[in-house]
C-alpha cells in the first residue's frame, strides 16, 4: 500500500470522457488486437452456442410437458404417479437434457474464462498507460503475467464461496416457499447480493496487477478500498449494467446471425469501459490526482 492516498471516488460522470475511449491504449496496435480478440470469443461462442441453445430449448419443453402430463394424470397419492414422476431421472429425454444442460454450461464458461483473461490483459496495459509516460509492450505482459497466478487462484476462490453462498440462498428458498408461497421473493435478492459483493469486491482485479497482495489478503484489500465510497461505486456499477441492458434490444432483430455480431460488438465495448471505469475508480481512491490527469 505504499504511496497509496485515501481518495475519494467520483460518480462515472467525472470519467465519462475517459472510459469512453476503450480504444486508447498507448502502445499502437495492442486495443486493436485486443478488441478483435475479444470479438472472436465473444461472436463466436455465440455462433458456436446458438444450435445446442436450440436443442437445449427443444428438450425443456419436452421435459416440461412431460411432467404435466404425469401429474395430470391423477393425484400426488396415487402410487402409479409417484412411480412414473420416480422413473424421470433415468429416461433418456432426462438423460438427453443434462447431457445438453451440461454441454451449454462447459462452453459458456469457457467462454467467460476466455473474455476474464483478456479484459484482465487490458486492465493491467490501462493501469500501466496511467502510471508511465512512455510504455512499452513488455511492460504490459511484465504486468499481466506477474499477476496471473494470483488472479487466477483468487477468482477460484472468489467464485466458489459466491457459488456455494447462492446454492445455500436457493436452498434457503425453496425450503421458505413450501411454508410461505410469498417468500419466492427470496429469488430475487440473489441478484440484490450479486449486485452488493460486486460494489464491495469492484478492486479485486486492479490490486493483484498494482500490488503484491497475496491471494487471501486480497479480499480484506479490496473490502477496504470500497469502504466510505460503495454509494458512489454502486451508482457506477448500476451505469455499466444499464449500458449493458441496452445491448439486449440490439439483440432481438429477424437477423439473427448479425444480431448476435451486433450484440458481441457492443458487450466487448462496455467490458472495455467497464475496465477503464474500474482503473480510474481505483487510482482515485489511492493516488493524488493531478489536474492535468483529471482534464485528459
Amino acid at each position: 500500500m505504499n504511496g497509496m492516498s485515501n481518495g475519494l471516488i467520483r460518480s462515472f460522470t467525472y470519467y465519462f470522457r475517459r472510459i469512453l475511449k476503450f480504444y486508447d491504449i498507448k502502445v499502437q496496435g495492442v486495443p486493436q488486437v485486443l478488441f478483435v480478440m475479444l470479438l472472436v470469443v465473444s461472436f463466436g461462442f455465440r455462433l458456436f452456442i446458438h444450435p445446442i441453445l436450440i436443442d437445449l430449448s427443444i428438450y425443456q419443453q419436452q421435459f416440461v410437458m412431460t411432467y404435466q402430463d404425469i401429474l395430470s394424470s391423477g393425484s400426488m397419492s396415487d402410487p402409479s404417479v409417484i412411480d412414473e414422476l420416480m422413473k424421470i431421472p433415468f429416461s433418456d429425454q432426462y438423460i438427453q437434457l443434462v447431457s445438453v444442460s451440461l454441454k451449454f454450461i462447459g462452453y459458456l464458461l469457457i467462454q467467460q474464462i476466455l473474455l476474464m483473461l483478456l479484459t484482465f490483459f487490458y486492465l493491467g496495459a490501462f493501469l500501466v498507460d496511467l502510471q508511465v509516460e512512455k510504455p512499452t509492450p513488455m511492460q504490459y505482459f511484465k504486468k499481466f503475467l506477474k499477476a496471473l497466478p494470483r488472479y487466477i487462484g483468487f477468482n477460484i476462490l472468489f467464485y466458489l464461496g459466491v457459488g456455494i453462498l447462492f446454492v445455500l440462498m436457493l436452498i434457503f428458498a425453496s425450503v421458505m416457499m413450501l411454508i410461505l408461497p410469498l417468500a419466492a421473493g427470496i429469488v430475487y435478492l440473489i441478484s440484490i447480493l450479486w449486485f452488493l459483493i460486486q460494489v464491495i469486491f469492484v478492486f479485486r482485479d486492479v490490486t493483484l496487477l498494482d500490488t503484491g497482495v497475496s491471494v487471501f489478503k486480497n479480499f480484506g484489500l479490496a473490502w477496504k478500498l470500497s469502504a466510505g465510497n460503495r454509494r458512489v461505486i454502486g451508482w457506477n456499477i448500476i451505469f455499466i449494467e444499464f449500458l449493458g441492458a441496452m445491448i439486449i434490444m440490439f439483440g432481438t432483430g429477424t437477423h439473427v446471425r448479425l444480431s448476435m455480431f451486433v450484440v458481441s460488438f457492443l458487450e466487448v465495448i462496455v467490458l472495455l469501459i467497464r475496465q477503464r471505469l474500474i482503473a480510474l475508480m481505483y487510482m482515485s481512491r489511492t493516488r493524488i490526482e493531478s489536474k492535468e490527469a483529471a482534464q485528459d
